[in-house]
């Protein structure tokens, strides 16, 4: 490529660069010079100098070539973004097929396929497509031919009408049609489901599951099935996150779900535990909508939304609990072995040389968190990274907001912001995360900037929060990889120190449980409340941050009432996570 006039500013970044891996430069070492002249060439750009598409993508390859573990340098990461905003994108091959990890997953240059430049969003490479980056009329288009193809394969590979497959599989897309007809009680038989039937009822139970797809569950590829003349269709199957498994059963006739305890009644699973203790049936006759937002509520208050935490029986065997913590710590960092190509021993070993992440896992995985099931949870992920990379390990704490009332609000905007950038298969989006809360027009509901409730100690409330960030966004893409940074944030999510947090599954019925003992202990609701009802404050505390102070303050701590002291976010037993136990008997001594 054409080198431009090299700065001394160029040189010394380079400098700092190469050190930056561990290894003693200067001017004269090796690779420096390439360094300093893949930097000039971003500095151009940034200058609003005329550079070519050609010499980008050279100054760009010249740095990933110099440090391919690196992938996280913000150098990299601007050549990329303005690559993009030409329409330079890698092949999927490129770059050991890694650089998804630091180009953009969202800006600004021409669509793959309309050739428009407009606002555009990559897309994982997934059901046999390549990532991309495609504008949002686009990708709609996209979703519509897709759907149509499985359409027309599902028309091609569907079996006689007089024969129903033993599993009917689940359709890759499609919309969330009505029930089918209740059955009427006149005792008249129901006509056998023809196979469009079949599918219809698939497509809709997937929908009505997709809060518990999203917290992680494995939505079964077929789904059994059965049939009876009274009853109506069944679809049932059991679900799995980890070794926790529940029971699902939909009757479309009947217009319930049913979510029910695992029982291994076959010993196919010796390390399973069930994740249910009593069933739950969920009317889902309603519309759409309605029935969707019944299944969430329901799961969420059952706890499937959230992380698991689960202990073994003290009667377990001592092998047996030594073989549960084993198997946790496989699950946690083979995904990290896997993503460095390494033996699991060596990455380990890696692992616990590294001073800052040792202590986390000491403290937040292994003590605190120490039952919490090695899982992908988006929404408890959120408040992990909240917790701690903006409470914890910063400044925040040191400039403690005047009550904890504005404290929990700011963590409750924290919370949104780190929701919002979380992809259980992308992984966490860091950078995003970081520029979101460090931009000056970032704003409670109220309107009040963040930055300004801080006053003169915002510098280093951001300086600090930018770190954690940084060091964490390094640890995922140079050390752990996103699955494994996603379990660990999971884990951090869902420990004590969250447990009366916003943003888990388990939020509305926290919620519900300290309304109805204050009530019963006499104490009237908050105004406007008072007027409105429970059920009016019920709903607006999906959004606590968008109520006034006065009422989260009750949330937090109620005003005693008589002689009684209700309780609330604070002190509350509700806020406690269910824990399930995993109680291998058949090895007990006491078995014959």
């Amino acid at each position: 490529m054409t080198i431009p006039a090299l700065s001394p500013a160029d040189v010394d970044a380079a400098i700092a660069l190469a050190s930056s891996r561990g290894r003693p430069v200067n001017v004269h070492s090796a690779g420096v010079a390439e360094l300093a002249a893949a930097l000039g060439v971003l500095r151009c750009t940034e200058n609003g100098q005329s550079v070519t598409d050609a010499v980008l993508l050279a100054a760009h390859d010249l740095l990933y070539a110099q440090a391919p573990r690196h992938l996280g340098d913000s150098s990299m990461r601007r050549l990329a973004a303005v690559l993009l905003g030409r329409g330079v994108v890698p092949k999927p091959g490129d770059y050991e097929g890694q650089w998804w990890l630091w180009w953009p997953k969202s800006g600004h240059g021409p669509c793959r396929d309309c050739g428009k430049s407009r606002s555009l969003t990559r897309y994982s490479a997934r059901f046999g497509n390549d990532y991309r980056y495609l504008c949002a009329r686009c990708r709609a288009d996209e979703r519509q031919q897709i759907a149509e193809q499985a359409g027309r394969l599902r028309e091609m590979l569907a079996p006689p009408v007089a024969a129903h497959p033993a599993h009917m599989p689940a359709p890759v897309t499609g919309s969330h049609p009505t029930e089918a007809a209740p059955a009427n009680g006149t005792g008249a038989a129901i006509p056998p489901p023809s196979d469009r039937d079949w599918e219809t009822y698939a497509t809709r139970l997937e929908g009505l599951l997709a809060a518990v797809g999203w917290a992680g569950f494995d939505l079964p590829q077929e789904w059994d099935i059965d049939f009876d003349a009274q009853e109506g269709a069944l679809l049932f199957a059991t679900l799995w996150r980890g070794d926790g498994g529940v029971d699902v059963e939909y009757l479309p006739h009947q217009g319930v779900l049913a979510l029910q305890h695992f029982d291994d009644v076959t010993g196919e699973w010796p390390e399973a535990y069930s994740l249910l203790e009593d069933g739950i049936e969920i009317s889902v006759s309603g519309s759409g909508e309605q029935a969707v937002t019944a299944v969430e509520a329901a799961a969420g208050e059952a706890g499937l939304l959230d992380a698991a935490h689960v202990l073994v029986a003290d009667t377990a065997p001592e092998e047996a609990k030594q073989e549960f913590t084993l198997r946790r710590v496989r699950r946690i960092f083979q995904p990290a072995a896997d993503f460095r190509q390494l033996p699991l021993g060596e990455l380990l070993r890696e692992v616990t040389e590294t001073e800052w992440l040792s202590a986390y896992l000491d403290w937040v995985v292994g003590m605190d968190g120490r039952d919490v099931a090695p899982d992908i949870v988006p929404d408890a992920a959120a408040p992990g990274v909240a917790a701690w990379c903006w409470r914890n390990n910063t400044a925040v704490e040191d400039h403690h907001l005047d009550t904890d009332v504005l404290m929990a609000r700011v963590n409750i905007a924290v919370t949104r912001i780190t929701q919002q950038h979380i992809c259980p298969i992308e992984g966490i989006d860091w950078d995003s995360i970081k520029d979101a809360l460090m931009d000056p027009q970032w704003a409670l509901a109220d309107g009040t900037p963040v930055h300004s409730l801080f006053g003169p100690g915002w510098a280093e409330v951001a300086a600090t929060v930018t770190a954690e960030l940084d060091r964490w966004r390094q640890l995922d893409h140079e050390v752990l990889g996103p699955e494994t940074t996603l379990i660990l944030m999971s884990i951090g999510g869902s420990t004590s120190y969250t447990d009366s947090w916003w943003g888990q599954g388990r939020w509305r019925s926290i919620c519900r449980r300290i309304i109805a003992d204050a009530i019963a202990a006499g104490l009237p609701l908050p105004p406007p409340y008072d007027q409105q009802g429970p059920d009016a404050l019920l709903a607006d505390l999906d959004a606590p941050d968008e109520v006034p102070e006065s009422v989260l303050d009750w949330l937090i701590d109620p005003p005693r009432a008589g002689d009684r002291t209700p309780r609330g976010l604070r002190m509350h037993h509700v806020t406690r996570p269910l824990r399930h136990r995993w109680d291998p008997y058949w090895l007990s001594d006491s078995i014959p």
